[in-house]
């Protein structure tokens, strides 16, 4: 992190570049603003930051109830969205998303050499039927036997041919370059040519490139994967000079053949550098967007176009392979809902333009996670649970030495600390280690802060007196004009983590483990295996908590577990020791 200082006349101005991780460069940015003086405006400008750490938020804090002239500049949206929620004033710059253009494609072209041959099989049996016409190039010795019309014929519903010289372009069909000719596109026809090879290949990729660019200009996606030589590099130049959509295989999914995709990023003509998942939502989508242009020219302009269970598949393969989340266990419903909503709030219309976009910009990415995860929570949810914790379960716990505990999609922090709060006010806290997780590290960013509107005491205190509290909520929080602040002793005791339920598997052995209003939005397959991590993560003496409306009764049985109490959602290990109720 860097932090500037620039005083302009009256104002100064204060530059922080970078995420605020370093606690010398926080101690710098908190003594400047705590050395503000009243008469003379201050301008802080966060260029980097999607949330800021407690201590600098009190700071802010100080500031403005100095009555300091303080004008808060925000860059990314997160940050924006976190200093509101405290009701911080902020000047958010709009960012410049990344603006893609909507093209009815009518051309899509799949090269490469080496390592190749099953990435363009694999992208080809996932694509949907559309009126573009699709060329393939593929690095092969001219006395060998080209067998990848065949093996398309089986993969596809596309007319796939080896074609002949002057033969025309048909939409809906496959066009696969044969051996020792260069294959070339003009005037709605397919040439074949016996020239000199380029780079030492005929077919060349180069030429194919070339011919397509002059034929189709912008309405043309490339694909160039993995091999060896530079043939395609000029091909990648040629095709972006004339408007076409360029996409480059990322090299570290090519081994030893990653000479070509590499030369064609190192020099620079391309819109995409993409893993095989990405790509092959991308393609599907273009040829699904274009569909739809064709077909619903009378749609309502802005419309957001609907999402059908390939693209939202494909897209979700592509999310794994490009960022590591993993939306595939979600209910495909209610992730449908989100990204259409999504895609309507960013303006895009199509779900090609949305995917290009959000692999364009990791920031547009984060935001997507933070608006489609699950964040909405308060203190003391389901106030009977935490009733039953408070009475029955943690004082069956006090024999332990050393009380683990886990949060499991703990969202802003709500749940962990409540847990915490009635720890405390039992006496038990300094013996617990109670671990909070999410996969959404924004929402960890910010549970991890303890800070919270001014509204949640309200809304939370009659959840806590049901709960059996009595010593009152406010009693364990710090309140300013602004926000509440958690003590001290309650931030330390929770121990914040990103961890994904999805795909990470179990990290400790707990006493407690309480999941609610997570699983909902899950696939009945991804729940069970879910409640397997749990059980082999619970101490045979343990308690498993669930969401009373998360409806896994039955599965959570099968999975091994029976009801603590009837109707409490509590579940025990079978081995854990009798029901009761």
């Amino acid at each position: 992190m860097k932090i500037t200082l620039q005083t302009s006349g009256n104002l100064k101005r204060i530059g922080v570049l970078g995420r605020l991780e370093h606690p010398a460069e926080r101690a710098k940015l908190i003594h400047l603003l705590d050395e503000a003086e009243a008469g003379q405006p201050h301008q802080i400008d966060f260029y980097d930051a999607d949330t800021l750490p407690q201590d600098i938020v009190s700071a802010i804090a100080r500031c403005l109830d100095r009555a300091i002239e303080l004008k808060i500049i925000t860059y990314h949206y997160l940050l924006t969205h976190h200093l509101m929620r405290l009701d911080i004033p902020v000047h958010p710059v709009s960012a410049k998303t990344h603006q893609i253009r909507i093209v009815q494609y009518q051309a899509v072209v799949l090269a490469g050499s080496a390592n190749s041959l099953d990435k363009i099989l694999q992208i080809v049996e996932q694509l949907p039927m559309g009126k573009v016409a699709i060329f393939i190039a593929q690095h092969i010795l001219e006395n060998q036997v080209n067998l990848l019309d065949n093996l398309l014929r089986v993969r596809t519903d596309y007319n796939v041919i080896m074609p002949q010289n002057l033969v025309p372009v048909v939409p809906g069909t496959i066009y696969v370059a044969p051996p020792g000719h260069h294959m070339k596109v003009a005037h709605g026809l397919v040439y074949l040519t016996r020239d000199p090879a380029v780079q030492y290949a005929r077919p060349s990729i180069d030429v194919l490139f070339e011919s397509v660019a002059l034929e189709y200009q912008h309405r043309v996606m490339a694909v160039l994967l993995c091999g060896f030589g530079q043939d395609g590099v000029v091909g990648c130049a040629r095709l972006k000079e004339l408007g076409a959509t360029v996409i480059i295989e990322d090299g570290e999914e090519c081994a030893n053949a990653r000479v070509l995709p590499d030369a064609a990023i190192n020099a620079g003509k391309f819109d995409h550098v993409l893993k095989l998942p990405a790509i092959t939502s991308l393609v599907a989508a273009a040829i699904h967007s274009s569909e739809s242009a064709s077909d619903n020219s009378h749609s309502v302009a802005g419309e957001v176009a609907p999402l059908t269970d390939l693209h939202l598949n494909l897209f979700i393969n592509a999310i794994v392979s490009h960022y590591g989340y993993d939306f595939r266990g979600y209910q495909q419903d209610s992730l449908k809902r989100r990204l259409s909503n999504l895609m309507g709030k960013f303006g895009h219309t199509t779900l090609l333009e949305f995917q290009r976009a959000v692999f364009s910009d990791a920031t547009l990415f984060n935001r997507m996670m933070s608006e489609i995860s699950v964040g909405v929570s308060t203190f003391f949810r389901h106030p009977e649970q935490f009733r039953l914790l408070r009475e029955k379960i943690f004082p069956y716990l006090e024999s332990f030495p050393v009380i683990k505990l886990w949060s499991a999609g703990c969202a802003t922090g709500e749940e962990p600390y409540s847990l915490a709060i009635i720890l405390e006010e039992l006496g038990l806290i300094k013996r617990c280690r109670l671990f909070a997780t999410d996969f959404n590290a924004y929402l960890i960013d910010i549970a991890k802060t303890g800070l919270f509107p001014l509204k949640s005491l309200e809304t939370s205190r009659p959840n806590y007196e049901k709960s059996g509290g009595r010593i009152g909520l406010e009693h364990h929080m710090e309140k300013n004009a602004r926000y509440l602040t958690m003590k001290e002793q309650l931030r330390s005791s929770a121990l914040f983590h990103r961890h994904s339920l999805v795909d990470e598997g179990i990290f400790n052995e707990f006493q407690l483990i309480v999941c609610r209003n997570v699983m909902i939005y899950f696939k009945p397959e991804l729940q069970s295996k879910i409640l397997e991590r749990f059980s082999r993560s619970l101490h045979r003496d343990g308690f498993l908590v669930l969401g009373p409306q998360d409806g896994m009764h039955h599965l959570a049985r099968a999975a091994g577990f029976v009801p603590y109490m009837t109707g409490s959602h509590v579940y025990r290990l079978n081995n854990g020791g009798s029901a009761n109720g």
